[in-house]
């Protein structure tokens, strides 16, 4: 087995980390319905998958390191801000039980989040990677085109849009707030600071392609763990943290489809797709 390096190690974190996230997601979509819930609490289960299945894939390199298992880690890599993004768009939908916020808005955010997603992996598959090998030791240099670009400015008006959208609720809802918001609200709200860490990370590698430090291909491992590795455990672990006890909430409300006998009088319909 070769050398461990710094990626490696992140890779191991990420692949002790990531199995509880995953349970916890896991936890949480059951106790809200899976058939509901799935439409709210399957993107942090995806974001778990990906974090693992890119971590193996990093680990894979270590003897087996090819142009194939590369693109493998970056994609993971890359389209994990879809799933991370959209579960703070499934919180909100969560937390709207009497459906204040428009279903077709917060259906257009995700279609949005998935463009992105498309458009990133598009620009992953057809960026400029430089693969060099010098005393036995990989090196790259990864200058991202307009696809990869766009998909990023995507991201950033989803994220904007839904920290604004949340905000509205929270002010819509503040003086009759149960406690499953409150505990919902308030992980959106401590989430947010390492978020904005997490996506100035990844602007700067695409709309800087001068500064490789930034960059999703070779960029520097100590760099890519403070801004972006470590953000999404703690924004992730926060959330799911709060999640589960927000459901555990005696006055948690499992939301239900429109087309769902209602079990309760006045119980609120699901406001998604």
């Amino acid at each position: 087995m070769g050398k461990l390096d710094e990626r490696d190690g992140i890779a191991i974190l990420q692949l002790i980390v990531f199995p509880f996230i995953l349970a916890a997601a896991i936890f949480i979509w059951s106790r809200s319905g899976w058939r509901v819930g799935g439409k709210i609490w399957r993107y942090p289960v995806t974001l778990s998958l990906l974090r693992i299945a890119g971590s193996i894939s990093t680990l894979i390199a270590i003897d087996h390191r090819s142009a194939g298992v590369t693109r493998a880690e970056n994609v993971c890599e890359l389209i994990g801000i879809t799933p991370l993004l959209l579960t703070y768009v499934g919180i909100l939908r969560q937390i709207d039980t009497e459906a204040r916020t428009p279903p077709r808005f917060l259906a257009l955010v995700t279609i949005l989040g998935f463009v992105g997603l498309i458009l990133g992996i598009a620009g992953v598959s057809t960026a400029n990677v430089a693969y060099t090998k010098v005393d036995g030791q990989w090196t790259y240099s990864y200058h991202p085109g307009a696809l990869v670009q766009a998909s990023m400015g995507i991201f950033i008006a989803v994220f904007v849009v839904t920290i604004l959208a949340t905000g509205w609720l929270y002010f819509q809802l503040s003086f009759s707030l149960k406690r499953f918001q409150a505990k919902l609200f308030l992980a959106t709200a401590i989430s947010t600071p390492f978020l904005v860490v997490r996506l100035v990370y990844s602007a700067l590698g695409d709309y800087d392609s001068n500064d490789q430090r930034f960059a999703l291909i070779g960029g520097n491992a100590t760099v890519y763990l403070c801004m972006s590795v470590l953000e999404e455990i703690v924004a992730m672990a926060i959330s799911m943290a709060l999640g589960m006890s927000a459901v555990l909430e005696k006055d948690f409300v499992r939301l239900r489809r429109p087309d769902q006998e209602r079990e309760v009088e006045n119980e609120p319909k699901y406001n998604g797709i």
